[in-house]
């Protein structure tokens, strides 16, 4: 992203979100402040009579693929985060939180949940501005700046209230793709770290797009090409093998790791209006096992 502007994708994904909730006959994830969060120039797309239908999933249009991926992980994401909570779990981070809107949706549903947004600064500045015009910022979130290229999470987060004594659930969406692999595993790395035994991470990533066929190689190759022309170039990818090997050496247990086929099986199988997952992305879960410590 360029440095004094909010993340553009960020924006691209909560105009996702947004026409999911608004024009999807059964949303698989409705998020209503989806609209209110996202740039004013999607607020007008969204909302016209005739530009909105760009917004829509159609036969052989990867804008289904789009919508698939950033509601399958949000709606994963926070299965895996209820789970958590009746488990236990009372502190939330959301890494690279974009304008994800879990604090607004579902603040009030756990109330003893302390939720930490770690992200870059330009892009929260952003989000706090259109928060306070909404005139909702919720006493239990807590905004932690950080440049994931420049800094270790545990230092951000050392700064904040987080309390490394107890578990915490992390999650990670729509980021990994953007960075460095090498980040991506230093990020992951630092929470192993510093993170409580049996503190749990869900992430997306990227394979690389030679293991893609047809028309799905073709929608990631001009992806990272729309994604390049907005500063936010599609850098990051993993081969799943070798990503889990890496993982249990920093003390990670892989829970599940799902394919595009395996997502589509669990949340659009029975889906009629094109949303699917993209073959391009997965989706994990891991646990910080207690040998790590």
């Amino acid at each position: 992203m360029k440095a004094g502007q909010r993340s553009r994708t960020a924006d691209g994904a909560a105009a996702l979100r947004a026409s999911h909730t608004l024009y999807a006959k059964e949303p698989l994830f409705s998020d209503p402040y989806a609209l209110a969060l996202t740039s004013s120039g999607w607020q007008r797309i969204i909302r016209h009579p005739l530009l909105h239908r760009f917004t829509l999933p159609r036969r052989l249009n990867p804008v289904g693929l789009l919508i698939g991926q950033v509601v399958g992980r949000a709606r994963y994401a926070e299965d895996q985060l209820e789970l958590a909570i009746k488990d236990g779990v009372k502190q939330f981070v959301l890494v690279g939180a974009g304008l994800d809107s879990f604090v607004l949706r579902r603040g009030h549903d756990f109330p003893e949940l302390q939720v930490f947004e770690v992200d870059h600064p330009d892009t929260q500045a952003g989000k706090k501005s259109q928060l306070a015009r909404l005139g909702v910022i919720p006493n239990n979130v807590e905004f932690v700046p950080i440049n994931f290229e420049q800094e270790s999470i545990a230092h951000a987060l050392d700064r904040s209230t987080y309390k490394r004594e107890q578990i915490g659930f992390f999650s990670w969406l729509g980021t990994t793709h953007y960075l460095e692999p090498q980040t991506t595993l230093n990020t992951l790395k630092a929470i192993a770290e510093f993170a409580a035994v049996g503190s749990e991470v869900v992430f997306d990533y990227s394979i690389p797009y030679q293991r893609l066929k047809g028309f799905e190689r073709l929608g990631s190759y001009a992806l990272s090409h729309f994604t390049d022309s907005m500063s936010e170039p599609l850098i990051g990818q993993f081969i799943p093998e070798m990503l889990h090997q890496t993982l249990d050496l920093m003390g990670y247990e892989v829970l599940e790791d799902l394919s595009g086929s395996e997502q589509d099986a669990r949340y659009f199988q029975q889906r009629t209006d094109h949303v699917r997952a993209t073959a391009a992305t997965h989706l994990i879960h891991i646990r910080l096992k207690a040998s790590n410590k």
